[in-house]
Order: structure tokens, then C-alpha cells, then sequence
């Protein structure tokens, strides 16, 4: 993190120092372009572990991995620090340059080292691989896939591009005997997974080049054509890990199935598929005292309303979010490609607020559904109804002076915040064994 972080203090100053306009277009295509991976080595120290796990390493043989994991991490200490050096040196030359010549000046070292950066880690491989039996050379495409999982998942920009359904079905508590005879599902998805993973590296290595020509060109559509075949890349794999949610499922039974996809999905899209904060309420509104065998067949009735509502939101929140996470990968170098043009766009707004929106006015809906089946003096018992009738209460504003802020009134819904303490102190972790909502309480 250090390192990542050093370099981008220094690219910012190579850019202020020649006046460069890095605007968010030029953010868009840069984080394509292969500069953070310049600072990232191949390998770290805790891969150690990892190595000697998969390929059953012999007590002979971790000294000598060991030490050439440290060799090479010493050279690659080498290669950035002389890379700092040589860019700190360059800013009489960044100057000269100008801001069309720039970019191309700064990049010209950045393409040599990750030559050079290649060169250690095939090094590494091929010293590495020298000292292995026949049958951990056997073991080494186990090895490739386990790093590239732990190295290129966490890579996601995109709503469960990065999950690992292998995680969540430990953090699921799925029993032992059930993922034994789930194996051959969850050995297909590490598969695909694999694979996924590898097409998305694969095209984000063949991008870089041409975007980085893009960038020393201000050529922006031949970056945004770059970008939509990383992004294409990218939708494939979070589509892949969607259809794995739903082979696990079927494979851990309709119980565990169940458990592992809640969770699954709020892993996936979590401002989607987080709890209501209307479940708790309703379960506070049953066990008020006094209530009537009829109230509390309404309130039953009423929460089963509720739910599949929230239900059909989730799906289409979730719908919503498939096609607009994508488009904002592009947003700005489209934008910046247009400009200027009869084509031309204004950035996006919101896209998701009218469902926040629509939320917020199905809870209160909700809310004074339930008021009405108890009457205003339970309902005046329920979580938070001190604080909403305080606010009733206040004193009304007309707004800004000069300004064309509504004012507020008796009518007005104001939405509530998604990480207000209120929703925070209602809503429920997605479960585990015993996590779920209460079952309803009956009129007996």
C-alpha cells in the first residue's frame, strides 16, 4: 500500500507540473493503463504459504524457496526505487515537453520497467519450478489457479465481479457432508471461475498498451473502445458468478441452498439485499401488548404484502444496478470523446434514487398501515416514533432565502438516509444458521 501510494503522489506531481488536465477521463483510461500494477509485485512473502500448501513442498526444498522469493523481491525493490529516481529526474525534460508531449515522456519509463518487471517474474518461475519433483510440477496449474484467484479476484469494479462463492459457503456455516456431496458443483464453478479470471486479465494486459498510446494521443475513442472490451470482460465474469449462485444453491438442497443465496446476494449487490428495516418493525408492532387476535392477523397479513413488494424491488433495484454499473466504467471517456459535439452528453445523474425514493415511500406507507391497524397510542410504543413525532411537530421553514429549496411542510417525505443510525439500529445481518426474521406470531 505504501508503495501504490508513493506513486501516485508522484504521478500527480509530474502532472501538476506541467499544467495536465487529469480529468476523470483521463482517471477512467489511467487505471487501465497498467500504472498501479508498475508498483505491484508478482509475488509477496505470505505466497509462501500458499506454494508450499499446494505443492506439498519438502522440508529441503522452503530454504530454497524462501530465498529466491527474497531475491526477487529485492530486485523488484530495485526496479521502482531506480524508477522513482529516473521520473524525479525528468522534470526539466516533463516541462519541455508541454502538455500534448507529457503523458508520452512520463510513460516512457513506466513501459520499460514493467519489460523489465516480466522478465523477474518469468525469472522466478522458471528458478522455482527447477527445483520441483515431477509430481508438484504436476501439482503447479493448481498452484497458477489458486494465485490468480487470491491476486485477480479482488480486482471486481462491478456488483459481485470480485465475490468468492467458496467464502460464502463457509461464512454460510454449509455442513461438511453437504458440501462433500456438492463437491462436483463447486469444483465446476472454481473452474469457471478460473477461467473467468484469466480472459479479464488476459484482456486488461492486452489493453494497456493501446490505451496508454490513447492517453499520450487524447484519443478518445480509441480508449473507449479499449475500455468497453475490459468492461465486456468484466460483465462476463459477474455474470458467470450470478448463474454460480444459482447452481450452488440447487446443489446445497433446498435448506442450506436458501442460506447460501441470501447471502450470496447481499454479497453481490448489499445496498440491494440488506435487510429491511421494516422486518424488525413489524415484529416490534406484534409484540406490543393488548393487541387483538384480529390485529394481529392484519399485521401478518400486512408483512406478507410488505415482502413481496420488497421482493419485486430487490429484483428490479437489482436489474437497475446490472445495466447502469457498467455504463459508469465508460461514463466519463464517452463523455470526454463527445464533447463538443451535436452527440454530446451530460454526465449522469442519480440512476438509482427514484428506487431509493420508492423505497423509502413504501416503508413510511407501510409504517402508517401499521399505526392505523394498532391506533396512535400503541403505535406512539414503536421504534423511533418519539424522534418522527418530534420532527411532525417542528416548526415548519420556507426554505433558503433566494434559494429553490422547498420548504418543508405537512405533506413533504423527506427519504431517509441509507446509512442513518435508525435503519442501522432496525436492520439484521444476513443470517447464518438462526438469522432470519422471527416467524409470525399467531392469534393464539
Amino acid at each position: 500500500m505504501k508503495t501504490y501510494l508513493s506513486f501516485r503522489s508522484l504521478l500527480t506531481t509530474c502532472a501538476l507540473c506541467v499544467g495536465l488536465s487529469m480529468t476523470t477521463a483521463h482517471a477512467q483510461l489511467g487505471q487501465q493503463a497498467g500504472f498501479v500494477e508498475a508498483f505491484q509485485p508478482d509475488f509477496l512473502s505470505r505466497d509462501i504459504t500458499l506454494m508450499a500448501d499446494i505443492l506439498e513442498v519438502e522440508d529441503w526444498q522452503q530454504p530454497t524457496i524462501e530465498s529466491l522469493l527474497q531475491d526477487y523481491l529485492a530486485d523488484f525493490r530495485l526496479g521502482t526505487d531506480g524508477l522513482r529516481d529516473n521520473m524525479k529526474g525528468m522534470r526539466d525534460q516533463i516541462f519541455a515537453a508541454g502538455d500534448n508531449g507529457a503523458m508520452a515522456v512520463i510513460m516512457a519509463p513506466i513501459n520499460s520497467w514493467l519489460q523489465e518487471k516480466a522478465r523477474l517474474k518469468q525469472r522466478f518461475i522458471d528458478n522455482l519450478q527447477s527445483i520441483l519433483s515431477e509430481e508438484q510440477q504436476q501439482r503447479w496449474p493448481r498452484l497458477e489457479r489458486a494465485m490468480r484467484r487470491d491476486k485477480e479476484l479482488p480486482r471486481g469494479v462491478l456488483g459481485g465481479e470480485s465475490i468468492d462463492l467458496r467464502q460464502i459457503s463457509r461464512d454460510a456455516e454449509v455442513p461438511p457432508d453437504v458440501l462433500l456431496d456438492a463437491a462436483f458443483a463447486v469444483e465446476q464453478y472454481e473452474v469457471l471461475l478460473d477461467a473467468g479470471l484469466l480472459a479479464r486479465s488476459k484482456q486488461i494486459e492486452r489493453s494497456q498498451d493501446p490505451i496508454k498510446e490513447a492517453l499520450i494521443a487524447s484519443d478518445y475513442a480509441r480508449g473507449l473502445g479499449e475500455l468497453e472490451l475490459i468492461v465486456a470482460k468484466r460483465v462476463a465474469l459477474r455474470d458467470l458468478q450470478e448463474q454460480s449462485i444459482a447452481s450452488l444453491a440447487a446443489a446445497y438442497g433446498p435448506q442450506w441452498g436458501e442460506v447460501f443465496r441470501t447471502r450470496a446476494l447481499a454479497a453481490m449487490f448489499p445496498m440491494v439485499y440488506r435487510p429491511s428495516a421494516m422486518i424488525p418493525y413489524f415484529a416490534a408492532a406484534r409484540d406490543l401488548p393488548g393487541l387483538s387476535a384480529d390485529q394481529i392477523s392484519q399485521l401478518n397479513a400486512l408483512e406478507v404484502d410488505f415482502s413481496k413488494a420488497h421482493q419485486d424491488w430487490q429484483t428490479r433495484f437489482a436489474a437497475l444496478r446490472r445495466v447502469e454499473e457498467p455504463k459508469k466504467q465508460t461514463e466519463e471517456t464517452r463523455r470526454k470523446m463527445l464533447q463538443g459535439t451535436v452527440n454530446a452528453v451530460k454526465p449522469m445523474g442519480d440512476p438509482y434514487r427514484p428506487m431509493a425514493e420508492e423505497r423509502d415511500a413504501a416503508d413510511e406507507k407501510a409504517r402508517l398501515a401499521i399505526a392505523a391497524i394498532i391506533g396512535p397510542e400503541l403505535a406512539a410504543q414503536l421504534p423511533g416514533a418519539p424522534k418522527m413525532a418530534a420532527a411532525a411537530n417542528r416548526p415548519m421553514s420556507g426554505g433558503k432565502a433566494g434559494s429553490s429549496e422547498p420548504g418543508l411542510n405537512a405533506t413533504t417525505v423527506v427519504p431517509r438516509e441509507s446509512n442513518s443510525q435508525s435503519d442501522k439500529a432496525l436492520s439484521r445481518p444476513v443470517g447464518g444458521r438462526d438469522r432470519g426474521s422471527a416467524a409470525p406470531k399467531t392469534a393464539e
